[in-house]
Formats: structure tokens, sequence, C-alpha cells
């Protein structure tokens, strides 16, 4: 996550009750919320399907079919002091989050950020989008230096008039890093995969991970060599070997690598408009109700608020007053979900389906009302009945993971083996949502007790490896040893 210091004096939170202005941008990869013109929302939606295209286009990505309800939903707030308010904890030095859970898929973005930061709002979005992508390809070891080089490489992302996107420009916001008269985390310790220590280190894994990731990327004598370093850590061989003989001597890469700076001439990767295939993208303005509850419904999903029980009360006042809006009664049957009331939850979801019957989010949270109440009476029809909205919800949109997950979840509430079906369904949700490391490991487990040694290797690679993984990234890297001690012996 990218961070900069803001003045704790200044963090007011500044989202007031919604005026008119709030609309929804709904595009092939996102649905944006802001309270701002339609055009602005427009021109910002498409901005960031042209950045996902030229991603994708430079990486040879898959662009597979998504649900609707597995797209990536963005709230733009006025400000980064806004957002540092959403954070949890109120850090002051977040200037923008994305959560990657596959139940709660968001990311909060500010329209603008300090004056004075070089870290502009989309370098933030940028940034963490570029994680988005990775993490649903890579299947082999990449080290946290090329994670966090490939997705500065992306921060600085450029859309031009005529529709092309420009990949490679300098992270401005790096300067100072970039620009240190030592490297602080020296190559030979980054490519071989040691962990930094202090601050200076873990800014270098971005500053010098950058201008690593720039300089294998354009340098021509240089030309397939990442891809060699890649492969050879994907045979297992360790960061210091595998470096060296893709790179040569490290001191020599470094030394280059500093020449290439000190030119202060980076080339510059343009993709043509003709190359980025946006879809359609529709801006329509919120209903009056949905857009009053905006503000709530973000900070509901951010998750910061330490007094919950008031946040509750505050959704459950204003709904009162749209009992017809399913955006409305949807965002208080999730209050009442996690604030432990079940039954108002589903009362919510029954007032949110009867204004709009197919709506997905209605019938997930209709589903966990019921399941938490077959929790407490242990029947087994009231699991079924349960599954039965999972199911509904599931046949609308077969590409949203959230109704296969709550399906799996009902077994183990149910303290019962989940069927092969729910075992699938699971596994199926983790290819849908890769980005959510608990779900990868969670797939992971179950391919290994089929016995299905490469699926579940698959799975593990990208959270073991993931630089922010924290306690998951142990767990993984715990089981990948197993498995290769397992193999050895065999």
């Amino acid at each position: 996550m990218l961070r900069f210091v803001l003045s704790a004096a200044l963090a007011v939170l500044s989202l007031s009750p919604a005026s008119a202005a709030w609309h929804k941008a709904s595009s092939r990869h996102f649905v944006v919320y802001a309270d701002d013109e339609a055009a602005y929302l427009r021109s910002y939606a498409e901005k960031l399907e042209r950045v996902d295209q030229a991603i994708r286009s430079a990486r040879g990505m898959a662009d597979p079919d998504i649900g609707l309800g597995n797209r990536l939903t963005i709230f733009v707030v006025p400000s980064a002091l806004d957002v540092a308010k959403l954070m949890r904890g109120n850090n002051s030095s977040v200037a923008g989050f994305y959560r990657t859970g596959a139940t709660n898929m968001i990311a909060v973005v500010p329209r603008r950020t300090d004056r004075q930061s070089q870290l502009t709002p989309d370098a933030v979005f940028f940034h963490e989008y570029a994680h988005h992508l990775m993490f649903q390809e890579i299947d082999t070891p990449v080290p946290a230096w090329l994670v966090e080089g490939f997705a500065e490489f992306m921060s600085t992302a450029e859309t031009h008039e005529d529709g092309s996107v420009g990949l490679g420009a300098a992270p401005l916001h790096r300067a100072r890093d970039l620009y240190r008269r030592e490297n602080p985390f020296p190559f030979s310790q980054m490519l071989a995969g040691a962990r930094p220590r202090t601050a200076q280190e873990r800014s270098a894994i971005y500053s010098r991970g950058w201008l690593l990731t720039h300089y294998l990327t354009f340098a021509e004598k240089r030309r397939g060599q990442l891809s060699k370093y890649l492969s050879l850590l994907a045979t297992s061989m360790g960061g210091t070997q595998a470096a060296q003989s893709a790179f040569g001597d490290l001191r020599t890469l470094e030394r280059d690598t500093e020449e290439y700076l000190d030119a202060d001439k980076f080339p510059y990767l343009t993709i043509a408009a003709d190359r980025l295939k946006l879809g359609s993208i529709a801006v329509d303005p919120l209903p009056v109700g949905a857009a009053a509850m905006m503000p709530l419904q973000i900070r509901l999903r951010a998750g910061a608020d330490e007094n919950r029980p008031a946040l509750v009360a505050e959704i459950a006042a204003l709904a009162a007053r749209y009992p017809n809006d399913p955006l409305v009664q949807t965002t208080l049957g999730y209050a009442y979900i996690d604030g432990g009331d079940p039954v108002a939850a589903g009362t919510a979801a029954d007032a949110a389906l009867a204004a709009d019957a197919t709506s997905v989010e209605a019938m997930v949270l209709k589903g966990r009302s019921l399941l938490a109440q077959a929790k407490a009476s242990g029947k087994p029809a009231d699991f079924g009945a349960a599954r039965n909205w999972f199911n509904k919800a599931n046949r609308i949109d077969p590409e949203d993971p959230e109704p296969l997950i709550w399906f799996y979840r009902s077994f183990l509430d149910q303290k019962v083996p989940p069927t092969a079906n729910a075992i699938a369904a699971l596994t199926y949700a983790s290819d849908l949502a890769p980005q959510d490391m608990a779900l990868r490991l969670i797939a992971a487990r179950l391919y290994l007790g089929q016995g299905k040694i490469a699926e579940a290797k698959r799975r593990l690679i990208p959270v073991a490896y993931n630089p922010h993984g924290g306690r998951l990234a142990d767990e993984a890297q715990e089981l990948l040893q197993r498995i290769t001690a397992v193999g050895d012996r065999h």
C-alpha cells in the first residue's frame, strides 16, 4: 500500500451528507461511486478501463469475462484526508487503500491529494490495481522487489488525448529514494530474497524495484534476462544463484542501473488506442435514498468506525425513510449482519428483494441471515434454506464468487463435511477472485486433501511470495516446503 505523510491537524472527515451529484459508473471491470458530475465519472471510468487494457496488452494477459458481482468497486472520496479517516486505525499517512477480500473487494481513492505531494491519486490506485492484476496470473515465484517494482512501473500510467496509454514514466514520488547517494538495500541482498529490516530498506524495494524493473524491461543488452531469472527461481534455485546465472556479476548490474538512472532518459512504452477494447460504460445518477446512504455505506465497507453500533443505528434511521430502495435496504441488512442481528438482516433483505427480485447482493444477504439463524437452531432444513438462496444467486451470476464461498461455508457452519459440489464451488471461487490470499490458501488445502499437488502449488505460490502477506505468506511458505520435502523423498 502506498503511503505519504499528511498533516494530522487537517485530518477532518469531509464525507458530508450526500448531494444530488452522486453517480454510479458501471464498466466491464469496475463499479465506481463518486459524489461528482456524470462527465467526470464517465471520464474516470474510461481512464481506468484504458489502463486496465494497456497493462493486459503489455503483459499479454488474458481478459476473461467476469460476473457483475466480481468487478472491483471503487469509492472516490474528496481528499486523501478522507481516505485516512476511513482507514482502520485512522492512519493519517495512507493515501488510498485496496481490500482484496472476495466478499468485500473495494478500493478507496481520493479525488485529490495534498498539493505539495508528488503522489497523485492515480498513482495510488494504479499501483494497487497492478497488484490486483499481477496476482490474477502468477503461478511461479515472484520476488518482493519485482512485485513492488512492477506495481510502481504501472503506477505512473498516463492516458493521452488520442486514447493511447503510456507506461514507464518515472515515479516522481520516489525521487528522494532513487537519488540517495548509496542504495540502502544492495542488489546482492534484494535479489537474494532478503527481507528488508529498516524503513530505508523497505522504501528501496519500491524505488530500486522500479529502477531494476524499468532497466530490465528496456535495456537491449539485458533482453530476456528477467524471464531467465524467474524461470530459474521456479526450479527452486536460490535467489543469489538465479540472479548470478541470469544477470552475471551483480555489482556490474547495480552499476549499470545507476548509470541508467543518472542518464535520466527513461524509455516509454505507448499502447495505441486501437489496441484497447473498453466495452460500454454506463453512468447513472443514484436515487435520492441511495445517494443519502452512500457515505454510510462507504464507512460500513471500509470498516473503520470503532463504534459500530452507532453506525448501525445511523444507517437504520436513514433506511427507515427509504423502505423501497434496494441499495439502502441491502446496506441496512449488511449492517445488521455485521452487528449480529440476522433476523433484522433478513427483513432488510426481503425489502431489497421486493424492490429488485434479481438482486444477487440481496439474495446473498438473505442466505447469510438464514445461515446465521441455522447455526443457532442446528436444524438441517434451516441450513438447506440458506443454501437455496446461495444457489439462486449463483444461477443469476455464476461468475460472482460470493455465493460460492457462502455455499461452502454453510457446511462448515453445520459441522458436516463439505460435499464435492461445495468443494468445487470454493475452488472455483478462488479462481474467480485470485487476489484473495486467504481464499487461495483454503483452496490449496482442499486440493492437497484431494492429492492435487500441482493445483495446490499454483494457488500457494502467489500467497507465499506476497510481500504484504504476513501470516498467510508464512503459512503458504510452510506448506510449499512440506510439499517439496515430500516430493524429494519420493
